[in-house]
């Protein structure tokens, strides 16, 4: 099984993450330390706009604030803001594998090449999130529309 890890927990990295956990993937959470420890304490619950919901229980999350427990990836997807992209960059060009798939879940342009620029030995991709996510309290993620 790919080891998947999400650099930006934040609403759509723990959403999008906690999407994938619930479908049986195994999934690293990369964030910072007021998310992490609001998922080791609660876990992840997330619910989406047609009244479903999900929830994964402490035990059940991986969750770092150092990049460089991404060193195990198989795949990370990139969902920090805009701004954070080139840290995110450098932080993983020490830390990745030759051949590692990442992909950028951001808003904004450029910032797939911004991550390219930096990570030449990996493969990078660009993605999009149709869809938006809010944080309607600690460890808990909403998609409020279609997408």
């Amino acid at each position: 099984m790919a080891k998947i890890f999400i650099y930006g927990a934040g609403s759509i990295g723990c959403y999008v993450g906690g999407r994938l956990l619930a479908a049986g993937s195994d999934v690293t959470f990369i964030g910072r330390a007021r998310v992490a420890d609001q998922l080791r304490d609660r876990g992840i619950t997330l619910s989406r706009h047609d009244d479903s919901r999900w929830h994964a229980p402490p035990e059940r999350i991986d969750v770092s604030t150092d990049a460089a427990s991404a060193a195990a990836a198989d795949l990370v997807l990139v969902t920090v803001k805009s701004a954070a992209t080139p840290t995110a960059a450098a932080e993983l060009a020490n830390v990745l594998r030759p051949g590692t798939v990442v992909v950028s879940f951001q808003n904004g342009v450029g910032n797939a090449d911004v991550l390219r620029a930096a990570l030449p030995q990996q493969t990078v991709l660009e993605g999009m999130v149709p869809f938006n996510v809010a944080e309607r309290g600690p460890g808990a993620f909403h998609q409020g529309s279609g997408g």
